[in-house]
């Protein structure tokens, strides 16, 4: 299963509905070309010129590889716990963490909150979901360079 803009909707869809309750509004989906880092969660303050700044949430995974359908499905709900402690945890939304995420700093980004949602999830649903993924036993997606 290569991510691209038609695996990525349905399978967060598919995961908001069975994990999430349908909490999750559709965010943007983005491709990285990386062999690094499989996934992300990406959220941006809007346009500097627009009177009311709108807040845009994205996720992001890597088309390199040629994922089995429950990695990339561990892969998308760990993003979407990412979302989901986003949108719920006042303290990820604080101008002050925002602030310190521009300057790189970053938050607990996978802190006891992250922890117990993944623990709650996996342990529920048999999920597998965790801080890494080791892709050496991934194969590359056809397209990938080499």
């Amino acid at each position: 299963m290569i991510a691209d803009y038609n695996t990525m909707p349905h399978m967060f869809w598919e995961c908001n509905r069975l994990y999430f309750d349908h909490q999750l509004r559709t965010p943007k989906f983005g491709l990285m070309h990386s062999y690094r880092t499989l996934g992300k969660f990406a959220y941006q303050w809007g346009e500097k010129n627009k009177p009311v700044k709108k807040r845009h949430m994205a996720i992001l995974m890597s088309d390199y590889f040629d994922f089995d359908e429950e990695t990339f499905r561990n892969i998308m709900v760990h993003e979407m716990i990412h979302y989901y402690l986003y949108l719920n945890d006042p303290s990820e939304c604080s101008a002050f963490s925002h602030f310190l995420r521009l300057f790189g700093f970053k938050s607990s980004d996978h802190g006891p909150e992250f922890m117990a949602m993944a623990q709650k999830l996996n342990e529920q649903y048999g999920l597998n979901i965790t801080v890494t993924y080791d892709a050496s036993s991934i194969p590359l997606a056809p397209n990938a360079p080499h």
